[in-house]
């Protein structure tokens, strides 16, 4: 049945349609008590048969309402009037996740970001014991703020239950377009097509079928006929992800594919498990960025925060600039008070150019930390630039930079495994002062590099002017300035994109920030 804007159901007026499907046409209501917008959803006349149902639907619907999780819509209330069953919903305005994903692929951290937080409220309803059902982006939108709202969650739940011939339709595949009609075939899991019941893995798949859509900006299984969409859900792998987009990465290729596994053992059996590694991909720590944006107020003080660690990095680095500027000045005056030392990049040994950024960060560290040496004078890493790649002649770096020391050395990952190989050398005779490594898990990247730098500042002491051998006592180069090693990593790999003068890298760089 159609309503008309103005039409009053109990304490509910209609303002304008938002939608239909199987289970129900969906309205925007203004809720004349509380003074609030609400979503109406109008049950299919016969969905709840009789008063017996209508009490057993609405006993459900309260223990529907008690999933209080952010990326949830709230069910508020079911009442019935002039022979009319509806259940009234949080009104969540915004834009819809079929919208975004008819616009194309998003970015892969916008995927993860978005991904997480529909497995956070997919693992809080499984965990309360409800299945959703009918997972796809047409119940997906965005709040204001951006964060994911899931729309309809255990709707078809309750009406399955409610009545037996609610049931069939529910799951009576159309010759119309797929995605119309509840518990929708496009979206539906190998298992259910077999007629077994739904369980928490099959909305996992779904979730996967989204997550694809996000990554590719098109469905994964896009077959309109029937029969066709049957035989490809049941037997057919959908296009590697990669193939469709080829910025995808393998981690969330493999996330995906896990999700889509035919038989529900090998899928992830928990969306639990499917956060963690969503999580992962994304660079979010527990409980950081999926609530982070759940109230305006917590965004802007969380865009307040970026913008005084904006103006930190930005004093940092005008003051460092400045900093090394007068150092490279110096640099071709001899002192001598000054011990003058050049600092090599570390050279990757790894095999694998996407750890650049991690020796490139260990090299920063090191010069930082070891600037901090009374008597040591370490020169710009611009002036070596024109070094890299060839053979080292450490005497011509020497007379050329007026450097009377050089470091230089090697990092390798193998695993979780971190080694860094370094040695100082005496330019002015190319003889090695001293050599070194270290061995440290990739998790404790701070440790390795307060090690590196102990060490060197200790092979440095004898060679460093004599009257500032005794304020060099007990004395380490400073810490890093955050404990937290995700994060750490996060500013490694923006400092390193920054310094690739593309648009893409500085956009890339500003995101990882």
């Amino acid at each position: 049945m159609a309503l008309t804007p103005g039409t009053r159901l109990g304490h509910y007026e209609i303002v304008a349609p938002l939608g239909a499907g199987g289970m129900g046409e969906v309205y925007r209501a203004r809720d004349v008590r509380l003074e609030r917008d609400v979503a109406l959803k109008i049950l299919p006349p016969g969905a709840v048969s009789d008063e017996s149902a209508r009490k057993r639907f609405r006993k459900e619907a309260l223990a529907l309402s008690r999933l209080n999780h952010p990326n949830i819509a709230t069910v508020l209330d079911f009442d019935s009037q002039d022979s009319v069953d509806f259940l009234v919903m949080e009104h969540v305005a915004g834009e819809g996740i079929a919208e975004k994903v008819a616009a194309g692929p998003l970015a892969e951290r916008e995927i993860a970001r978005l991904g997480l937080e529909l497995a956070e409220g997919v693992a809080a309803a499984h965990g309360q014991g409800v299945i959703h059902r009918d997972l796809k982006p047409g119940n997906l939108r965005l709040m204001p703020d951006g964060r994911l709202k899931i729309l309809d969650f255990g709707i078809a739940q309750l009406l399955e239950s409610s009545s037996p011939e609610v049931a069939a339709t529910t799951q009576t595949f159309s010759a119309t377009a797929p995605g119309e009609t509840a518990g929708t075939p496009a979206y539906m899991a190998p298992e259910r097509l077999h007629g077994e019941r739904a369980d928490a893995r099959s909305d996992i798949w779904a979730v996967g079928l989204v997550l694809y859509e996000l990554a590719t900006g098109r469905r994964a299984f896009p077959e309109r006929d029937s029969a066709r969409l049957i035989t490809a859900i049941l037997h057919e792998a959908p296009p590697s992800p990669t193939t469709v987009n080829r910025r995808v990465s393998a981690s969330l290729e493999n996330i995906i594919a896990k999700c889509l596994e035919k038989d529900p053992e090998n899928r992830y059996q928990s969306a639990k498990d499917l956060a963690v590694d969503l999580r992962r991909l994304g660079g979010i720590s527990q409980g950081v960025g999926t609530r982070a944006g759940s109230s305006l107020s917590n965004r802007l003080f969380g865009r307040l925060g970026m913008i005084a660690f904006f103006a930190l990095i930005t004093l940092l680095l005008v003051w460092g600039g400045a900093s090394l500027q007068r150092q490279k000045k110096m640099a071709t005056q001899p002192s001598a008070d000054l011990a003058s030392l050049v600092v090599l990049p570390l050279r990757n040994l790894s095999g694998d150019p996407s750890q650049d950024y991690v020796a490139n960060g260990i090299t920063e560290s090191l010069m930082a930390a070891l600037a901090q040496l009374p008597g040591l004078l370490v020169l710009d890493r611009n002036s070596v630039s024109g070094y890299l790649g060839h053979p080292l002649d450490p005497r011509l770096v020497g007379r050329e930079l007026g450097a009377r020391y050089l470091l230089d050395g090697s990092f390798q990952r193998t695993g979780d495994q971190l080694r860094v190989s370094a040695r100082l050398v005496e330019t002015s005779t190319s003889r090695s002062l001293w050599t070194d490594q270290v061995d440290q898990k990739t998790n404790d990247l701070f440790a390795l590099q307060d090690e590196i730098a102990r060490r060197v500042a200790t092979a440095l002491r004898p060679v460093l002017p004599a009257q500032v051998h005794t304020s060099m006592a007990g004395r380490r180069p400073a810490g890093p300035p955050t404990q937290n090693s995700e994060a750490y990593d996060l500013f490694l790999k923006a400092s390193y994109l920054s310094k690739k003068d593309t648009r893409e890298s500085r956009q890339e760089a500003h995101e990882l920030l």
